[in-house]
């Protein structure tokens, strides 16, 4: 193997594909809105093994036969995954976590179980220590609705699609020595692939206002993607203008851990009138004001539709 080769095989290895996955660094706060709950996330067993440099999904996951399965070798765990957006980096990302003492999720199953909910608030978690010296805080924000409609959690076959990139099989172990004389083993036949299921992500605007049309659904033409993507998943939205849905993406959520400054610039983006240099506590009364307003108009619009 030449150089430049060995150095393209490192970097594929070191994560250069994992941009869609929450990494935690130590002492970083990072601030999640889970868009799916506890029971919607999902379960990959993960072949891993310190020593060899292998930490891979189950390629059965994948619809393929898996070589690591019978490995005594390697440690099998599950993983958990959820969709959940991301503050800081203003995009959806992948929380994925094993069930342990290291790990965030012991504590964000004891905030479900009190909230009956993980999509009604905030959570910043911060991850302290490394390796297996790792703990995690796991801090609740107050309750407040997330209004950004147009962030939406990846499609089972989006997520997996993602961890297959991010993680991939390459066929060797990480470590290993090229030029070892030894006899290649053979490749396990590949399992036949299930049928591909449609990801609407990957689809353009026209593509998916003729499935619509293709399954009799009710849209207009030349629409932003959103606008199709929402009419194929039922999920109820009416036929406003994309600049409508622009503007409610700019209703920004809050807590009330905010600065005075943050505070007043989310009472801005809501087009509250406030004046400018009040103390903290005089944004959070009049943004309750307004959610609690908001709320009852909502409350008022169901049962005028009913």
């Amino acid at each position: 193997m030449s150089l430049i080769d060995d150095i393209k095989n490192q970097v594929k290895k070191t994560g250069s594909n994992k941009g869609k996955f929450i990494y935690f660094k130590p002492g970083l706060k990072i601030r999640v809105r889970f868009l799916q709950d506890m029971e919607e996330g999902v379960k990959v067993p993960f072949h891993d093994n310190y020593t060899k440099g292998i930490n891979l999904p189950c390629q059965v996951t994948f619809g393929k036969t898996c070589p690591y399965c019978d490995d005594e070798e390697l440690r099998t765990r599950d993983q958990y995954l959820w969709s959940a957006w991301d503050h800081e980096a203003k995009e959806v990302k992948i929380l994925m976590a094993p069930v342990n003492n290291c790990s965030p999720i012991p504590a964000l199953v004891g905030m479900y179980e009190t909230y009956g909910t993980m999509t009604d608030r905030d959570y910043v978690i911060t991850k302290n220590g490394s390796q297996t010296q790792s703990t995690y805080s796991v801090v609740p924000m107050d309750k407040v609705k997330f209004r950004n409609d147009k962030a939406k959690p990846f499609s089972k076959t989006k997520l997996l699609q993602l961890l297959e990139k991010a993680f991939p099989d390459d066929g060797g172990v990480e470590g290993e020595d090229d030029d070892v004389d030894e006899k290649p083993k053979k490749a396990a036949p590949k399992a036949k692939p299930a049928a591909k299921e449609l990801d609407y992500d990957d689809m353009t605007a026209k593509e998916l206002y003729d499935l619509c049309k293709e399954k009799d659904i009710d849209v207009q033409p030349k629409k932003a993607k959103e606008y199709y993507i929402d009419r194929l998943h039922d999920s109820g939205y009416p036929e406003e203008e994309k600049e409508d849905w622009e503007e409610e993406e700019e209703d920004a959520s809050w807590s009330e851990d905010m600065s005075a400054k943050e505070l007043y610039e989310v009472c801005v983006s809501r087009q509250i009138d406030v004046p400018v240099k009040k103390p903290a506590a005089f944004y959070i009364k009049e943004l309750k004001e307004y959610d609690a307003k908001e709320d009852v108009e909502e409350d008022e619009k169901e049962d005028d539709e009913w």
